[in-house]
């Protein structure tokens, strides 16, 4: 067998650029926005498999989703074989908003009154970002503070509740036990077989009593067969009660000998009752046993200490509330003796001729992205798009709800050729058959329904489906996450083999580390919507740089048992691993191939650190 399998890096299949996905909820004050897939980019390559890989949540399913074309970009475009196939415009329209701040920014550059102004807004703005982030922190800290302070009250209040549950909780044992104990007293005093037996008659009398009733109001029946049906359904029940009779007399009779008197019942009922009593009078005991012995502290003095330390927060709080307050009085102050143009010496007739200019170019610039606007939504919903879209297919998660039950497995596979058009019924029924075939399914299965198969025959069904398109690019998304791991082998196998038979571009959407590094050529890493980190497959595992792929590699489990031993979980918080408040983190190569999501600061340290760890491995090219 030829095998395709060799990445063509001149040929870019899939180009993703700038992508973002947000999904809205709520309106007005209410209006929320969660950035599932925020800013994205990225090439696929012919014959090359792209993993994606992170939590829960990173958005990484959104992304396959939205390239697909199942949601709609909210900005960015992908791009299939060099052609653009889904656009979204939300960027562009803030694009416009860009170029009117732009064209602010211009109109003060050419009005001194107006760019000294600016100058003390910008400073205050830098000074601000600041002060309201310590002012934040000491809310936290203040907060921690009252915590540990009260901590003393809530540990005395959770344990006397936890003591008082524990006690209450062995009362009603203690209830429940003697309820019991007594019942069984009182089903001594009663023969017992004698209420099955009745229970037993009045049972067949009830089912006798509506079977007469049904038949006396049968308007179906002459007389004649009514009345002689009710004499063989009498004779019927007679022959159960007779029955009955000698079954349970016997052995009403052999019960009898064993009923215990009421009064030595009522004595058995006192001793229990005096026993009850007595285990809850002992509980009672070392429930107040334990409350004496918890050590109470001293309310009033703990309060006076929260009180004092509140005052002291509230005195800290306002002087920092003061500071900033008189951070913009100072800039108020300084704005209003900033000098007018007129005393700038400016000439005010040349200034009004630059902001008309001004004024032009911003009109310009913003009728340009308001046609790019239209341009992109005559793109989504082109014919031509839609045709190159056909070339791409998707591999859903879910092998049970992504396949149709009412459906038989020729009428699932076979839908996009129907939908296509140019192919006879025999045609389809010829290639179904191929393709199930292919993927490891009899031919003969295509007559049946969904229901009939198994997870990994459905997901199978579900391959077959994608690749009778004869796709350029496909699209897994965690097609083995709801199968049992046996089964995941055979399903990654059958990709495996597919990809080389068939020369398959594939982005490979799943968690599970071990079968992207087996699987996949190249690897991206998101969290939180955007890629943190990508490189090669190899590259990534080897040398891991941003601290989240750190995180998600150390909870890898290995089959090794001293390993697993000492294995040590590094725990990611993105709060205190980064500071982003004035340098913004992008995408950037640390070396040819290998990108992390990290800002200047970070950049220049990671930088060390990789070819530290990489020395003696030979020269990073």
């Amino acid at each position: 067998m030829e095998n395709n399998h060799v990445i063509d890096n001149r040929k870019v299949v899939l180009e993703v650029d700038n992508l973002k996905k947000h999904f809205t909820s709520g309106t007005g004050k209410n209006k929320l926005i969660v950035p599932a897939v925020d800013g994205v980019s990225f090439n696929v390559y012919e014959r090359e498999v792209f993993g994606v890989v992170g939590e829960s949540g990173c958005g990484k399913t959104t992304t396959g989703r939205t390239v697909m074309k199942l949601y709609s970009a909210t900005e960015g475009t992908v791009k299939l074989n060099g052609d653009i196939i889904s656009a979204g415009y939300k960027g562009i329209e803030r694009q416009i908003e860009e170029v009117k701040k732009e064209a602010k920014k211009r109109l003060i550059e050419v009005d001194k009154h107006a760019e000294g102004v600016h100058t003390i807004n910008e400073e205050l703005k830098y000074n601000l970002i600041d002060a309201e982030y310590q002012l934040k922190q000491l809310k936290a800290e203040h907060k921690e503070k009252l915590k540990e302070l009260r901590k003393p009250l809530d540990d005395y209040r959770n344990e006397s509740y936890r003591i008082k549950n524990s006690y209450e909780l062995e009362v009603a044992k203690i209830e429940h036990r003697y309820n019991l104990a007594v019942e069984k007293v009182k089903s001594t005093t009663i023969n017992a077989v004698e209420e099955e037996y009745k229970q037993e008659v009045s049972r067949n009398k009830l089912g006798f009593s509506r079977k007469t009733d049904g038949l006396k109001s049968s308007a179906a029946l002459e007389k004649d067969v009514i009345e002689q049906r009710l004499k063989d359904l009498k004779a019927h029940y007679d022959e159960i009660f007779r029955e009955l009779e000698e079954k349970y007399k016997p052995l009403i009779a052999e019960a009898e000998g064993k009923i215990s008197s009421k009064s030595t019942a009522n004595h058995e009922i006192k001793a229990l009752t005096a026993e009850k009593k007595n285990q809850i009078a002992a509980e009672k005991k070392l429930y107040k046993d334990s409350l004496a012995k918890l050590k109470k502290p001293n309310a009033t003095a703990i309060k006076k200490t929260i009180s004092d330390e509140k005052s002291k927060q509230k005195e800290e709080i306002n002087k920092s509330k003061n500071s900033i307050a008189e951070l913009k009085k100072k800039a108020k102050e300084a704005v209003s003796k900033v000098p007018s143009n007129n005393d700038l010496g400016v000439d005010l007739a040349e200034l009004e001729i630059q902001k008309k200019e001004i004024s032009n170019w911003q009109k310009e610039e913003i009728n340009k992205l308001r046609n790019k606007i239209t341009e992109y939504k005559e793109v989504n919903k082109s014919q031509a798009a839609l045709e190159t879209s056909r070339k791409m297919q998707m591999i859903f998660q879910d092998p049970i709800s992504s396949l149709n039950p009412r459906h038989t497995v020729e009428e699932i596979i076979g839908e996009g050729l129907v939908i296509k058009g140019g192919y006879t019924k025999d045609q389809i029924k010829d290639k179904v058959a191929e393709m199930l075939e292919k993927v490891g399914l009899q031919s003969s299965y295509a007559t049946r329904y969904p229901h009939e198969f198994s997870g990994g025959q459905r997901q199978r069904i579900g391959i077959a489906r994608a690749l009778i398109m004869d796709p350029d690019f496909v699209i897994a998304d965690e097609p083995i996450s709801a199968l049992d791991v046996s089964i995941r082998a055979q399903v990654i196998n059958l990709l495996h083999n597919l990809k080389d038979e068939l020369g398959l571009t594939i982005m490979f959407i799943a968690h599970d580390l071990s079968v992207v590094r087996f699987f996949c050529d190249r690897i991206a890493v998101m969290y939180y919507g955007r890629i943190v980190e990508m490189a090669d497959s190899e590259e990534l595992f080897n040398n891991p740089m941003h601290p989240y792929t750190k995180s998600l590699l150390s909870a890898v489990p290995q089959p090794d048992p001293d390993y697993e031993k000492n294995r040590i979980k590094i725990d990611y918080n993105p709060a205190t691993a980064h500071d982003y408040r004035h340098d913004m983190p992008v995408l950037r190569e640390i070396v040819p191939g290998h990108s992390i999501f990290v800002n200047n600061a970070e950049f220049e340290q990671i930088k060390k650190e990789y070819f530290e760890t990489t020395e003696g491995l030979g020269d990073v090219q």
